[in-house]
């Protein structure tokens, strides 16, 4: 079951949306669910009330809210949604890329725009179930853990803390020697002292890595660039911002 969100304040969008959705889907003979909002208000009280959520396209101009801000919020609780981006407006592109948007639509919107952008998200959802298990010897004794659970590591008083999204594992480990073998799964350090997972990594500020749920973890100044780097270098590689003629047919 896919849950798809399509969110616009002119109606004759979303039903144009939810008729392309429903072509596709059916042709996949896949179950599926729309849920259609008209404002950012309506948005933000799904948001609120942590509506799960696998795709949402979401219009950037709003009358009441804008769709960046409005995408900001749903990163702080939900780092996997797929969030499409329909607008006028080419010039909201970049800030797009920074909510790490999957897709960037121009209006009007056509039927093969819309499919193209649901294929792509059927392909991404196939890789994302290869998930990676590594086997981690902690105090607790050998644990296996998805890479997808990991936020972060940290360093602190010669142990190593293994920070999930449930739990927090204490292992003996060197981390220049543990970010030897994370950094092939897109683990930077921003900080001698923390190793984090590229794809929770929300936005840097100042000298700070925003990461999900609020975690801040510090950026050191002689990592600063390196770091940016990295990020930059993932976003280019996993995020779909408008793949060229597709967003401009």
């Amino acid at each position: 079951m896919i849950n798809i969100l399509l969110c616009d304040d002119e109606r004759k969008i979303t039903n144009q949306l939810a008729k392309y959705i429903n072509t596709f889907y059916k042709s996949l003979n896949k179950e599926y669910t729309i849920t259609i909002c008209h404002s950012g208000l309506e948005l933000n009280k799904l948001i609120d009330q942590r509506l799960k959520m696998d795709v949402i396209f979401l219009d950037i101009d709003l009358k009441d809210s804008n769709g960046i801000a409005l995408a900001r919020k749903i990163r702080t609780t939900d780092k996997k949604v797929k969030i499409i981006f329909i607008s006028n407006h080419k010039n909201f592109k970049s800030a797009a890329f920074s909510v790490r948007a999957f897709g960037y639509v121009d209006k009007p919107a056509n039927e093969e725009q819309i499919c193209q952008q649901l294929e792509d998200i059927e392909n991404y959802s196939k890789a994302e179930s290869n998930d990676t298990i590594l086997k981690f010897e902690t105090a607790e004794g050998f644990i296996n853990i998805n890479i997808r659970d990991i936020i972060y590591f940290e360093s602190a008083n010669r142990k190593i803390y293994i920070h999930t999204f449930t739990n927090t594992y204490k292992m003996n480990q060197q981390i220049s020697k543990l970010y030897t073998s994370m950094v092939q799964y897109h683990f930077e350090r921003p900080h001698s002292s923390f190793l984090v997972n590229l794809d929770y990594v929300i936005g840097i500020k100042n000298y700070i890595v925003y990461m999900v749920n609020g975690i801040e973890i510090p950026l050191s100044q002689r990592k600063s660039i390196e770091f940016h780097n990295a990020v930059n270098h993932f976003l280019a590689q996993t995020i779909n911002v408008c793949k060229g003629a597709q967003c401009n047919a």
